[in-house]
């Protein structure tokens, strides 16, 4: 579980990222909503992490350490003011079936990279290192912890509960 909390410059870095990716989809040909998928799935992996444990967990926190660092150089650089933080949010927790799908999404977005373009990686990693930021912020942690947890906690439960015959964890 990340630790980390986010600066003004962290924050700015994962807003910049993500308009850029809004962006890019806005001035495509036809907006087709499936061409937010690579960026729209590491964002979720990204933001499913900052409350996980183990390797996930502490990449999450990496992304963040390394985010703010380099939104305390680029934010205050362009702007000529310092850089404070932003209120820590808790997206909540995950269930052992919501931990097997999060799993399972770490999985499809690994061969995803591995089948993907210089676009769709890029796509790929600023969704990770975007959702991996943004998470951290109240506004987001509360967004995430109101509607992706949830689901991803009830399917996993779901999930779990066939293979166990019905029973859930």
């Amino acid at each position: 579980m990340s630790h980390t909390a986010l600066t003004v410059g962290g924050l700015a870095v994962g807003l910049a990222i993500t308009g850029v990716n809004a962006w890019s989809w806005w001035k495509s040909p036809g907006r087709d909503p499936k061409h937010l998928l690579p960026f729209a799935s590491g964002f979720a992996l990204g933001a499913l992490s900052t409350i996980c444990g183990g390797l996930l967990g502490a990449a999450a926190g990496w992304t963040a350490g390394l985010n703010n660092a380099a939104g305390g150089h680029i934010v205050p650089g362009a702007t000529g003011t310092g850089a404070g933080t932003v209120a820590r949010g808790a997206a909540g927790g995950l269930t052992p079936g919501g931990a097997l799908l999060t799993f399972l999404l770490l999985v499809g977005v690994i061969v995803a990279w591995r089948a993907a373009t210089k676009v769709l990686k890029r796509r790929l990693a600023g969704g990770w290192w975007a959702g991996a930021t943004l998470t951290l912020s109240a506004g987001v942690a509360g967004l995430i912890g109101s509607t992706i947890v949830p689901v991803v906690n009830t399917g996993g439960d779901s999930v779990l509960a066939w293979f166990n015959g019905g029973a859930v964890l």
